[in-house]
């Protein structure tokens, strides 16, 4: 069970209703925790490329490199 106001609970339903298109408080919460998750995510690695701009240039490099290494997916065996 969570312990919240009658503020904090109204704030959280007139939220999921109007927001959320009538979803349960819990929804409503679970997907500004998402939404927490994704935008403290994105921070981190905005933090680390300005403060690590080596490091970001090398995993860069190393992204491309690994992009460059895909293959085209095909099925040789196959008789069409």
């Amino acid at each position: 069970m969570l312990r919240v106001s009658d503020e904090t609970r109204q704030r959280v339903q007139r939220l999921a209703r109007e927001e959320f298109g009538g979803a349960s408080a819990d929804e409503a919460i679970r997907r500004l925790l998402d939404e927490h998750w994704k935008t403290a995510a994105l921070a981190a690695v905005e933090r680390y490329r300005t403060e690590h701009p080596q490091g970001w240039s090398d995993y860069l490099a190393e992204a491309d490199e690994l992009a460059a290494a895909d293959a085209a997916i095909t099925d040789e065996w196959s008789t069409r």
